[in-house]
C-alpha cells in the first residue's frame, strides 16, 4: 500500500549518496548563501493542484535501474528487497503528455558463492506510478495509482517465472500519461547531440567535467550556482512548486552545502565510463562501466553524522544539453 511513509524517504535518496540520520547542519550563515539565493523570488505556484508523480520498483533475483525520459531517477543493485522508497520524478517531466518509462533489468553476478551470468526464471521485477496532490494536507494522505507494470512472464501474471530467463540483460520501454500545471524547457529546445561528431562531443565532456571538479574542489559555491541554476529552478517549479517553507527544499539545501562546507577536499580520476543519452538524444551525460549504476565522476566529501566523522565519495551523474543557438555544454539535470 501506498502511504506516507513510502513518499517520506524520497528525499533520503537524493543523487543515491544521502544517508538518513543526524548530519550536521552547515556552520555557514545560510540565509545569504549563494545556495539559498537558487530558490528565491520564484513565481509563486497558485495552481488549484499540485500533482507529484512518483516511482517504485520492486524485485527479486534481480538488479536494476529506472528512467524516465532517458535519465536515471532510481537504481538498485543489492541482493536485498526495498520498501517505502517511491521517487518523485516531476523534474524529469517537462510537460503534460505521454512519458517514457525505461526499465533495465540485470543479472545478480556472483553472490554466496554461486554465479547468476543471466536473468533466471526467478526474476522478478514490478513497478508502480502513481501521484498524489502536493496541496493535500498529510493527513488523511489520498493518492492515485497512474500505471502498474511488471516484468513479462510466462504465465502473464506478475508472480510468475520471468519470460526472458536466460538473457544476460533486459530492457523494455512503456509510458504513462502526466497532467501537470506547469510547462519547463528543460531540454525541449536543446540539440541532438547524437548528431554532432561523438569525438568532438567526448572530448567537450570531459572538458566540462574538468571545470566542474575545479569548481568543487575550490569550493567556489558561487561558480557552483551558475553552473546548477537552471537545474535547481526546474526542480523547485516542478517537485517542490516553489514552496520555500518546505521541509524538501531545506534538506536539499543542507544536502548541496555539504560540498561547499566539508573541509575534507580530494579529487579522483574519472572511472571508465560509457556515454549515455537521454531526452531523445538532447541530453548526454557519463555512466561507469567499473561500479554499476553510478557515475564515473565522483568527489570527496566529509559528513559529520551524530557527532562522528564520515568521509565518503559522492557519485553525482551530470546531465548535460546544448540549447538550439549555443555551442557550449550547459547542465540541465
Amino acid at each position: 500500500m501506498v502511504g506516507i511513509a513510502r513518499i517520506i524517504v524520497v528525499f533520503c535518496v537524493f543523487w543515491n549518496v544521502i544517508a538518513c540520520g543526524q548530519v550536521k547542519k552547515s556552520t555557514k550563515p545560510m540565509k545569504n548563501r549563494p545556495i539559498t539565493q537558487l530558490y528565491k523570488n520564484a513565481k509563486k505556484s497558485d495552481y488549484p493542484s499540485m500533482p507529484q508523480y512518483y516511482i517504485e520498483g520492486y524485485q527479486s533475483g534481480c538488479y536494476y535501474e529506472i528512467l524516465v525520459n532517458g535519465m536515471l531517477v532510481f537504481k538498485h543493485y543489492k541482493n536485498i528487497g526495498l520498501a517505502n522508497h517511491a521517487v518523485c520524478v516531476n523534474d524529469m517531466i517537462l510537460k503534460s503528455g505521454p512519458q517514457k518509462v525505461t526499465i533495465k533489468l540485470y543479472p545478480l553476478g556472483e553472490i554466496d558463492g554461486e554465479n547468476y551470468p543471466t536473468l533466471t526464471s526467478r526474476s522478478r521485477f514490478d513497478l508502480t506510478i502513481f501521484k498524489r496532490d502536493k496541496a493535500t494536507p498529510w493527513e488523511g494522505l489520498d493518492y492515485e495509482v497512474v500505471k502498474k507494470y511488471f516484468a513479462p512472464t510466462n504465465s502473464g501474471i506478475s508472480h510468475g517465472p520471468f519470460k526472458h530467463a536466460g538473457l544476460p540483460y533486459f530492457e523494455e520501454t512503456f509510458t504513462f500519461n502526466a497532467e501537470v500545471p506547469y510547462e519547463l524547457e528543460g531540454w525541449s529546445n536543446s540539440q541532438n547531440l547524437k548528431e554532432m561528431d561523438q569525438e568532438q562531443l567526448e572530448k567537450e565532456v570531459l572538458e566540462f567535467y574538468k571545470k566542474y571538479t575545479e569548481v568543487i574542489h575550490n569550493q567556489d559555491e558561487a561558480k557552483w550556482v551558475k553552473l546548477v541554476a537552471i537545474r535547481e529552478r526546474e526542480y523547485f517549479e516542478s517537485v517542490l512548486y516553489h514552496d520555500e517553507k518546505s521541509k524538501e527544499l531545506k534538506e536539499r539545501i543542507d544536502q548541496l552545502s555539504l560540498t561547499f562546507d566539508s573541509k575534507y577536499k580530494k579529487r579522483f580520476p574519472l572511472d571508465k565510463y560509457q556515454i549515455i543519452f537521454g531526452g531523445e538524444g538532447r541530453v548526454v551525460t557519463l555512466k561507469s562501466i567499473e561500479k554499476r549504476g553510478k557515475s564515473p565522476f565522483y568527489f570527496g566529501i566529509e559528513k559529520i553524522i551524530d557527532g562522528q566523522s564520515h568521509k565518503y565519495k559522492r557519485h553525482i551523474y551530470i546531465y548535460l544539453h546544448k540549447p538550439i543557438g549555443s555551442n557550449k555544454l550547459e547542465i540541465i539535470r
